[in-house]
This record gives structure tokens, C-alpha cells and sequence, in this order.
């Protein structure tokens, strides 16, 4: 009895670049860790109210980009990342979640990493808001 071991991707998503294949003609495929890191990048930057029929997609944190950035924001920041990724990724888990100031920048640094149920890989996502006003 022969045990055949699959290979075959976990999880398949459009590439958000959109450049063209230059061989098929057709938007590439990001597949496993990519996909699902596009996906919960896609998720923290996603205001409420911009993904239709789910007005409660998205971390909606351009909401805070205006506030004061101290403490307390930064936790709230911090809580809300966490419960969007466990909202609307199932595929993943949160370990931790850094939120850090900066002020010469006008902008809020997020890092979130997070752990994939299917593989158990521990993965860091990395982005940053600005306000450009």
C-alpha cells in the first residue's frame, strides 16, 4: 500500500499588485503564508463602512489618526487590531500585537504577529498609518 503525501497549497488568493502575468496573460496567485499575511494586512487597513454588505469589516483604525497618541490610545489601537484579526481571519491566532508612536512622522507603526492554525508558523506583519494633513 503506497502513502501518497499532497503538496498542494492551504490557502489561494489574488495577488493585490494586479501586474500581469507576462506567460498566462492573467493576475498571479499568492498562496499559503502570503495570502493569508495580504489578508490580515487587507483587514487593518479596511475602514468600517468600505467593504459592502459588511459595514464592520476592517481594524478602522484611520479613526485614530487624529487622536492624541499616548497610552491609552495606543492600547485601544491595540484591541481593536486584535479583534478584527479574530473576527475576520479565522486561519489565524494573535500572539502579540505592537503599536509605537511617531510623532515626527504624524504616523502610528503596527506590528501584529500573528500564529497560523494549519502550519503553526509564527508570522510578523509590519505597516504603518500616516496622516498626511
Amino acid at each position: 500500500m503506497a502513502i501518497t503525501v499532497s503538496t498542494s497549497t492551504l490557502h489561494k488568493d489574488l495577488d493585490f499588485h494586479f501586474d500581469i502575468n507576462p506567460i498566462t496573460n492573467d493576475v498571479p496567485v499568492v498562496v499559503d503564508v502570503k495570502a493569508i499575511k495580504q489578508s490580515v494586512l487587507n483587514i487593518l487597513l479596511t475602514n468600517h463602512g468600505e467593504r459592502p454588505f459588511k459595514p464592520t469589516f476592517g481594524a478602522n483604525l484611520r479613526s485614530y489618526l487624529f487622536e492624541p497618541i499616548d497610552n491609552v490610545t495606543i492600547v485601544l489601537i491595540a484591541n481593536q487590531i486584535k479583534e478584527a484579526i479574530t473576527n475576520w481571519e479565522p486561519r489565524v491566532r494573535v500572539v502579540d500585537i505592537k503599536v509605537s508612536s511617531k510623532a515626527d512622522r504624524n504616523a502610528i507603526d503596527i506590528s501584529a504577529e500573528i500564529k497560523i492554525i494549519g502550519t503553526g508558523d509564527v508570522v510578523t506583519i509590519e505597516t504603518s498609518l500616516e496622516r498626511i494633513r
